[in-house]
This record gives C-alpha cells, sequence and structure tokens, in this order.
C-alpha cells in the first residue's frame, strides 16, 4: 500500500493544526488509514486509526525527519529505535542551503510549533569543510525570523546530487538561509518542483566537483 505526505490542503483527512506541523502527517492511498507523528525532540509519537502499514508509515515519516531515533505508539510501546550521530550546535548562517526558495506558508507554520532549539534538527553533511543543509531550510528561516542564531545539525545519508544543488545554489547567489526568497506555495511548487522535476529528468554528468 503506498503512503502519502499530506499537504496543507488536506484538511478533509488532518485538523489544520496537525497539518502545520509539515511532515508529520500521512495517509494510505485509498485515504482509509491515516498517521499522525508527534515530534518531541529526537522521538515521535504515532497516532494512527489503523495498525496496518505502520512500518511503511515510519519509513515515509523518516524519509522527511531522519533525526528522529525512536517512534513510540499512543501506549508508550516502542515501533522503532535506532542509533545515530549525536546532534550538535551549528550556527545558521554559516550553513550553506542545497535550495533556491522557501515557501512563505510554510513558513509560517514552522513559526507556530518552534519554541526551542530541540524542536529543530537539521541534516547535514560536511563537504570540503563547508556544512551543506540537506532539509530544512524552511525551519531554518522560521528559526531565524523567531530569534535563534543556531540549530541542531547531525550528519545523514545523502545522494551525491546534493552537491550539484548547492553548487547551484552559490552560482545563484545563495550562500546562506537569508538569501532564499521567500515566495507563495504556489510558486514554490512551480519553481522548485520543476527545477527538482528538470534535473532528475535529464541525464546528469558528475557534479560533486
Amino acid at each position: 500500500m503506498k503512503i502519502i505526505r499530506a499537504n496543507t490542503n488536506d484538511t478533509d483527512i488532518f485538523s489544520k493544526e496537525e497539518l502545520a506541523f509539515g511532515a508529520c502527517c500521512f495517509y494510505t492511498e485509498n485515504k482509509a488509514f491515516r498517521y499522525f507523528f508527534k515530534i518531541n525532540g529526537r522521538e515521535a509519537v504515532l497516532s494512527a486509526n489503523t495498525d496496518k502499514f505502520l512500518k511503511e508509515a515510519i519509513d515515509e515519516f523518516l524519509f522527511y525527519s531522519g533525526f528522529i531515533i525512536s517512534v513510540k505508539d499512543a501506549c508508550g510501546n516502542i515501533l522503532m529505535e535506532k542509533a545515530q550521530s549525536k546532534p550538535y550546535m551549528h550556527e545558521i548562517l554559516k550553513i550553506q542551503p542545497s535550495q533556491f526558495y522557501v515557501s512563505e506558508k510554510k513558513l509560517a507554520d514552522c513559526k507556530k510549533w518552534i519554541r526551542s532549539h530541540e524542536d529543530i534538527f537539521i541534516p547535514i553533511v560536511i563537504k570540503d569543510g563547508i556544512c551543506i543543509s540537506l532539509d530544512g531550510h524552511t525551519r531554518m528561516r522560521a528559526a531565524l525570523d523567531l530569534g535563534f542564531a543556531s540549530v541542531y545539525v547531525y550528519p545523514d545519508d545523502y545522494s551525491e546530487y546534493i552537491f550539484h544543488f548547492s553548487n547551484e545554489a552559490k552560482r545563484r547567489g545563495i550562500r546562506s538561509i537569508f538569501d532564499m526568497e521567500i515566495i507563495s506555495d504556489k510558486e514554490y511548487a512551480l519553481r522548485w518542483h520543476k527545477y527538482c522535476d528538470d534535473y532528475f529528468n535529464t541525464p546528469q554528468e558528475d557534479s560533486s566537483q
């Protein structure tokens, strides 16, 4: 069964409050089953209306929230547990983005639930002494706007294309989160998703150098 990440329009399945947490809401393609992950630091509690396809839902959730090391059900039973590199604090403005835009809607949603450093963990890779963010750009911009100078980062698995994306960001003059353009949700889907689709649908040479 295919597990789908909910978007901000899926209010027939999740509440607006749940959807505001971003990549925490998932459902099966037939919309019969829903899964909501409430994050607390590096742990998450899964609330679901079924006990089916839990592993598939957790795997999809972890794709977007790789910093999570433990997932429990509402009764406290451990559904997933893993070891991971210890996060450490890093200055936000010294992190090289690998994306170009920030969604205005997603940014507003992030500001509703970010309250402390423990709410933000950013996956990164270090190359030639430079810290490159793999994901979490909206959370970092929200953190800056809310007065946080640093966030927790942790080394994570990556694909070589991330270096093409970060190099392209630098070519566009994007060397910090503040350089990323804040655009509407619709423009974000058109511009960023189109760039990704064009890239992955075109044969690529090695761009990691």
